[in-house]
């Protein structure tokens, strides 16, 4: 016979499965709920570092096939650029035969000196600890506030009196984070001053040697070469040009940012702040609306019979297994939306998350009828590749496309582990029809896993001072049952359960603290 649904007004072996873990065969439950959630954290004294500026000073990444350090863009060993990557150099105009070996611009100028007895700068390593990279490390603080509206849809399904299967999703109307920083401040680049000095004294002994009669006297060649080697460095617009250092120094930001490849071309100003950083990644509210993410399970009897099929007090114990499939929202790419991304909020998680645990109920002996129960559950998820947030602080630069380059444009992540525990009761303050239920919430979750093209990003990300993503929440909530499911005392022919709830964080370590609000209305059909 073909199945149909309806509306089934039974309810002699339904008492109080509304809040029970299963139902019966065939039965359809469905909770239809409203929640308003604010919640705030508070992150003091963060720490942060702008390596990948650092990087523009000295590149500890960036080596030769010898793994010797050879960046073309830091000020450590300018000398090592090849001569063939100077795209508009021609070989051509070395024509003698004693720099037909030369390789690189320091090789050039080394064999340009011994052959014009010349004394002219030769761009080599510099003299400095190379066990260690360039930082700017600085100090924040940062405020988050949290706000949504949203409803919440349940359905339960018996597909034997043994096994339940769920769905459940939230629709949020409204998704709000508000931030706010302050107190932030940054230091200066340390073990930089030779470098800097070096290339003061470089820039100001080629040009001079440029405009000196000794130069005039040269072989075109050789004044063709200087002069490109010149230009490639000490011009603003060369493409290896490290005229930024002169203004910036060993205090890049707080010497205000002129160089456009330290400042976002977005940012139209000709100097840039410390401050309009902050504005331009960190805007007061990020928003978010639509679906989050959608969690299938189900939960199976493995000792002991369920309440509404006895119709007795009684002991039992469930087994249970949820997966979170990740629907909602993230963040869009940055290469795409650009500045955009930064008034994005997410509202899932990106990643799959399973939990598997035990739930074990028992009716307590009393003149009034009271249940308790306790579970327990492993949380743990798989990767997943999600569009990388283009932040200040995590970033490690002040040019956005820059951050990009370092982290990649994508990353992948893996939520840690947690564990929960649930523990709580019931009792029906007046019988058949009002029913109260207590419940204490405790997790715990480990650190999250980051891997991207940046190891210094994926660790930050993790913890650094003032945070981690490891977290433990301790929530307490109630919930009042009005019951009208109840056969025999059903008012009207509608079969339906009312609830309203209160849920609030009595501690929150790495996480947000605040309150729930929330109520709904639970109905049943069954498939015949």
């Amino acid at each position: 016979m073909k199945k149909k649904l309806i509306i089934f007004f039974f309810f002699n072996f339904l008492i109080k499965s509304q809040i029970l873990p299963s139902v019966p065969s065939n039965v359809f439950r469905i909770s239809l709920g409203s929640i308003h959630s604010v919640s705030s954290w508070n992150l003091k004294q963060q720490g942060f570092s702008l390596n990948g500026m650092g990087r523009r000073y000295f590149d500890n990444l960036s080596h030769n096939e010898n793994l010797r350090f050879s960046s073309d863009f830091d000020l450590y060993h300018l000398g090592s650029t090849l001569l063939d990557s100077f795209n508009t150099f021609d070989v051509n105009y070395l024509g003698l035969d004693i720099l037909d070996t030369a390789n690189t611009v320091e090789q050039w100028l080394t064999k340009f000196n011994q052959y014009t007895g010349h004394i002219l700068p030769t761009l080599g390593e510099q003299s400095m600890d190379t066990n260690s990279y360039i930082s700017l490390e600085g100090l924040f603080e940062e405020k988050r506030e949290k706000l949504f509206y949203g409803k919440n849809i349940t359905i339960d399904y018996g597909m034997s009196d043994e096994i339940t299967l769920s769905i459940s999703f939230s629709i949020l109307d409204t998704y709000e984070i508000k931030q706010n920083f302050s107190n932030y401040s940054i230091g200066n680049a340390k073990g930089v001053e030779n470098l800097l000095e070096y290339h003061l004294i470089t820039k100001n002994q080629l040009k001079t040697f440029i405009d000196s009669n000794s130069f005039g006297n040269l072989n075109r060649d050789f004044k063709k070469t200087l002069e490109l080697i010149y230009s490639y460095y000490y011009k603003n617009n060369g493409p290896y040009s490290v005229n930024w250092a002169f203004h910036a120094m060993d205090n890049p930001v707080n010497n205000l940012i002129v160089d456009d490849g330290f400042k976002p071309q977005e940012i139209d100003k000709d100097s840039v702040s410390l401050a309009d950083l902050v504005s331009f990644y960190s805007p007061q509210k990020k928003t978010g609306k639509g679906i989050d993410d959608i969690t299938i399970g189900a939960i199976f009897l493995l000792g002991g019979e369920p309440s509404w099929k006895t119709g007795k007090k009684a002991n039992t114990l469930y087994g249970h297994i949820n997966l979170r499939i990740p629907y909602g929202a993230t963040i869009s790419s940055f290469l795409k939306n650009r500045e955009n991304q930064f008034k994005e909020a997410n509202i899932g998680s990106g990643v799959p998350r399973w939990s598997i645990g035990f739930l074990g109920e028992w009716e307590m002996k009393s003149r009034k009828s009271t249940r308790m129960f306790i579970s327990s559950e492993i949380q743990f998820s798989t990767k997943a590749t999600l569009n990388t947030p283009v932040q200040l602080f995590s970033g490690g630069h002040t040019h956005p496309d820059s951050i990009i380059r370092f982290i990649g444009n994508t990353y992948k992540y893996d939520l840690g582990t947690g564990l929960g525990l649930n523990t709580g009761g019931e009792v029906e303050l007046v019988k058949n029809r009002l029913l109260f239920q207590l419940e204490l919430r405790y997790l715990t979750k480990g650190k999250d896993s980051y891997i991207s093209k940046s190891d210094d990003w994926d660790s930050w990300m993790e913890s650094h001072k003032g945070y981690s993503s490891s977290y433990q929440l301790l929530d307490i909530s109630s919930q009042l049952w009005f019951l009208n499911s109840i056969s025999g005392n059903r008012l009207g022919p509608i079969s339906f359960d009312l609830y309203a709830g209160f849920k609030n964080n009595l501690s929150a370590k790495n996480m947000y603290s605040g309150f729930n609000l929330y109520s709904g209305i639970t109905t049943y059909f069954q498939a015949w």
